[in-house]
C-alpha cells in the first residue's frame, strides 16, 4: 500500500532521529551512573520498538486461506471468497480476511490482527516509553542551556587595534569565526531539540492513548471493529485469558518480547 510505504518510512524517519538527538543532546538526573543506566535502558526500548515494528509488519496476521474449506458455522466473503469465521473480517486494503481482525495500520503497512497484535501492542508500549524519556532528557537540555551562559565573543584586543600587527589582527578574526560557528551550532542544536520535543509529545500521547485502547479492547474480548459496530461477539472471559491469547502463555518475561506466538495460541477457537 503506497500510504503504507509513506508512513512506514516516516516512522523510522522520526524513531532514528529522535534517538541521534536524545543521544547525543539529551541531559539526564543522577549524574554519570544516571546518565549511563537511561542512556542504556532508552537505547533496548528503541531496539525493541524496531524489532517489535518489523515483526508486526512481516507477520502474517491471520489471513484466511483462500482453498480452506469452510468449517460448520463459517461462510464465504462476498469480497475475497474465502472461508469467513465469526472472528474474520475483510480488509479492503489487504483484500483478505482477517482473522479477529482489530484494524488496518498504515504505520504498519500491515493489518492488526489475530497473529501479531501483540507485537503491535509491544510497539505502542516501546515507543510511547521512548516518547516520555525523551521528553524528560530534553526537558533537561533546555534547563541546562538556560542555565548556561554560552561562549563569549571574543573581545578586540586595545591599544590601537588597527595599528597592530597582521599576525594579531588575524587571530582575533579566527577567535570570532570559531565563535559565530559555535553561535551556528548552539542554534541548530536547540531547534532540533525543540522538534524532537513537541514530535514526542504528539506522539507520547498519540502511543499511549492507542495501548490504552488496545488493552481496553483486550479486557472486553473484543476488536477495534467490534466495538466500531457495537457487536457482541466476544464472550466474557477473565482479563488474563485474554492477555494469554494475545500476547501468549508461558513465562510472564515473554510478554515483552516481540517473538512469534505459538501458532496453536494465535487463533482460539
Amino acid at each position: 500500500d503506497g500510504c503504507g510505504i509513506i508512513c512506514v518510512s516516516v516512522t523510522y524517519t522520526l524513531l532514528i532521529c529522535a534517538n541521534f538527538v536524545v543521544v547525543k543532546l539529551g541531559k539526564w538526573p543522577l549524574g554519570a551512573m544516571g546518565t549511563a543506566a537511561s542512556l542504556g535502558l532508552y537505547e533496548l526500548w528503541f531496539l525493541l520498538s524496531i524489532w517489535s515494528h518489523l515483526t508486526c509488519m512481516l507477520t502474517d496476521p491471520g489471513a484466511c486461506p483462500f482453498d480452506a474449506e469452510a468449517e460448520e458455522g463459517d461462510r464465504r466473503c462476498n469480497k475475497c471468497k474465502a472461508p469467513k469465521p465469526p472472528s474474520a473480517h475483510h480488509c479492503s486494503v489487504c483484500e483478505r480476511c482477517i482473522l479477529k481482525m482489530d484494524h488496518h495500520c498504515p504505520w504498519m503497512n500491515n493489518c492488526i490482527g489475530a497473529w501479531n497484535q501483540k507485537h503491535f501492542m509491544l510497539f505502542l508500549l516501546y515507543v510511547a516509553l521512548q516518547c516520555w524519556a525523551a521528553v524528560i532528557s530534553l526537558c533537561g537540555y533546555f534547563l541546562d542551556a538556560a542555565g548556561s551562559d554560552g561562549p563569549k565573543p571574543p573581545r578586540i584586543p586595545g591599544g590601537g587595534f588597527l595599528a597592530q600587527d597582521d599576525a594579531a589582527r588575524a587571530e582575533w578574526r579566527r577567535e570570532k569565526r570559531k565563535w559565530q560557528e559555535t553561535q551556528v551550532s548552539n542554534e541548530g542544536e536547540i531547534l532540533c531539540c525543540v522538534m524532537i520535543f513537541f514530535v514526542a509529545i504528539i506522539f507520547g500521547l498519540f502511543t499511549s492513548v492507542m495501548f490504552v485502547d488496545q488493552l481496553s479492547n483486550i479486557s472486553s474480548n473484543q476488536t477495534g471493529i467490534d466495538r466500531l459496530q457495537e457487536s457482541q461477539s466476544g464472550k466474557e472471559r477473565p482479563f488474563r485469558d485474554s492477555m494469554q491469547e494475545v500476547m501468549g502463555r508461558g513465562p510472564l518475561w515473554r510478554w515483552f518480547v516481540p517473538t512469534a506466538l505459538r501458532r496453536s495460541q494465535e487463533n482460539s477457537k
